[in-house]
């Protein structure tokens, strides 16, 4: 049951275990469980890039627990019903696009936990709270304890407050957005860049200093271990539809060694 239910991503983090997933941007459960199903650890559903309803949301979320993994949603935006919709469906963490500063990096998280150590709003029939918790009292120290609440650094805004954003009482991870990151930064997916490079060193540096997990984007094996060296331990790799696409491809091209030309 969700309000009982021990979060595989805080107890893996927490024992410095290494966690990989996909993005998920279809809103078919079916795309969740064959993820899970094929060894991933977690999902992590894009609401930002994809316009998801709050209840696919949920049906994806219910089918990463039901596969025995972790879900994960980033949201649209830094925004209270957002992060309410995807917490009260039972997810495991939630990731907050676009951060810039130590005041939103506040909001970010005083808005996933209850008071007093935050502003969460009260739900006690949610998924989340197992559609009636008996025992409230308990359901809400359970759930400031088991979420995990991140932010995205992906600007040069981000980059420039890095430190005073890691240092965020309640804020559990820094996550990368490289590709975002490298834009700001007006070198659009040159992540061997030097620049960029530093760039990702740099929060990477700031969230160990201060207690902080670490996740990021890793379009490729080799940038994964590179990310890992420098102790990302949360790797989103890919997404469920460039892996779609990868394998059509892939298809498209086996099938025509075997028939002739059409």
């Amino acid at each position: 049951m969700p309000n009982v239910r021990t979060n595989p991503i805080r107890a893996a983090l927490k024992e410095n275990r290494l966690l990989c997933g996909p993005f998920q941007m279809l809103g078919d459960p079916a795309v969740t469980e064959i993820a899970i199903g094929s060894g991933f650890d977690f999902v992590l559903v894009d609401a930002e890039h994809r316009a998801l309803a709050p209840d696919q949301i949920e049906a994806l979320i219910r089918a990463a627990q039901g596969a025995g993994g972790g879900a994960f949603v980033r949201v649209p935006t830094l925004n209270r019903a957002h992060l309410q919709h995807a917490l009260d469906a039972g997810a495991d963490a939630v990731l907050v696009p676009l951060v810039n500063t130590r005041k939103e990096a506040e909001e970010a998280a005083a808005l996933c936990r209850f008071p007093p150590l935050g502003s969460r709003g009260f739900n006690g029939g949610s998924r989340a709270a197992n559609w009636g918790a008996p025992d409230l009292k308990a359901y809400i120290e359970h759930a400031n304890r088991e979420i995990v609440v991140a932010v995205q650094i992906e600007t040069p805004a981000a980059l420039a407050n890095v430190a005073e954003i890691a240092a965020t009482p309640g804020l559990d991870m820094l996550y990368i957005g490289p590709f975002d990151l490298s834009h700001g930064l007006g070198k659009v997916g040159q992540l061997d860049d030097p620049e960029i490079r530093a760039a990702i060193e740099k929060i990477c540096a700031a969230a160990r200093s201060n207690g902080k997990a670490l996740g990021i984007l890793a379009p490729t094996p080799e940038f994964a271990k590179w990310s890992h060296s420098l102790g990302v331990r949360l790797l989103t790799y890919r997404s469920d539809v460039r892996m779609l696409k990868h394998a059509a491809t892939a298809s498209v091209e086996e099938l025509k060694q075997h028939l002739p030309p059409r």
